[in-house]
């Protein structure tokens, strides 16, 4: 059975640019007993920081803007790990109802690759130790193929394993509207990958958000349990959850019975991060995500599980 290790998740603040550094972090987020605490390492997507570093909207963080936005750095807990979660690349509208469009992810431009990476390692330094996790998100750029961020994932572990001495998991979330948007997608991303860079499968994978999932079958008229039967399996190394009471039903509700089920049946372990829109959720949410992963009673179950 795999091991489920679980995110205590950050919430982005329209309205104040500190970010916050990593000890301050676990000691609020040790009372919920995660394994790993989230870390915000996305651009610049808020009026707030744009007032706060005097950098543009979508620009990549500078060493002043990193010090700026995470504090000064504390001796860390022993036992402190997280994960950095990047720029997501969604539109969105700021305090002042001013509409922004997604940044652009350029996965298959080298130099912006380079910067992007030397970015991560710099909010690493300043937070006193290397990510265990590293999250990125596809976006929606012209002509990117799954080819080039796929290599642009083998790059960012290697390179920022060289620079920090840590090999990190990366993953890549799948989203609405994304390049990696239906089932089919995430089968055909994780084939890429393991073409072009099988040494890589063991730690690099897809973080599943279901919601996503379903918001993608719902606007291409496809039934949620078509994507999901496409899911590979060993891809899925993350999940991206909010799971409801079980209230919810029709062919288009996400069975999250068998998603839990799919977890608890996965040939390797796993992290969880609870999908919250408020604080005060945290507890609620991570209650449903610890309830749905652990198995009632042990009983035999098949080598590979599907999600249907």
């Amino acid at each position: 059975m795999a091991q489920v290790s679980y995110v205590c998740p950050s919430l982005r603040q329209k309205t104040n640019a500190f970010r916050g550094g990593l000890a301050g972090r676990w000691e609020k987020d040790a009372q919920h007993g995660c394994t790993y605490c989230e870390i915000n390492a996305g651009f610049i997507t808020t009026v707030a920081e744009e007032e706060a570093t005097g950098l543009p909207m979508h620009a990549m963080l500078t060493p002043a803007a990193v010090h700026t936005l995470y504090g000064e750095g504390k001796r860390l807990p022993d036992g402190v790990r997280y994960l950095l979660n990047t720029e997501s690349s969604f539109p969105h509208t700021d305090r002042f109802g001013t509409r922004h469009p997604a940044a652009v992810l350029r996965w298959d431009d080298r130099v912006w690759l380079i910067e992007f990476v030397q970015m991560l390692i710099l909010i690493s330094a300043h937070l006193g130790k290397p990510a265990d996790v590293i999250v990125i998100h596809p976006g929606k750029a012209h002509n990117m193929t799954f080819s080039a961020i796929a290599r642009a994932m083998w790059y960012i572990r290697n390179a920022y394993a060289d620079a920090c001495g840590t090999v990190p998991a990366v993953l890549i979330q799948n989203g609405y509207p994304s390049l990696i948007q239906s089932g089919d997608d995430i089968r055909e991303f994780w084939q890429t990958i393991q073409t072009q860079a099988p040494e890589c499968c063991d730690t690099c994978g897809v973080l599943f958000d279901p919601m996503a999932l379903q918001s993608a079958a719902h606007h291409a008229n496809v039934s949620l349990s078509t994507y999901l039967s496409a899911l590979p399996a060993n891809a899925l190394k993350g999940f991206f959850m909010r799971p409801d009471g079980g209230d919810k039903k029709g062919d288009d509700a996400i069975p999250w019975d068998s998603i839990f089920r799919a977890i608890r049946m996965l040939p390797h372990d796993a992290i969880v991060i609870p999908d919250i829109r408020r604080p005060d959720e945290i507890k609620e949410i991570l209650a449903r995500c610890r309830m749905g992963c652990t198995p009632v009673e042990t009983v035999e179950e098949a080598d590979q599980p599907t999600i249907s």
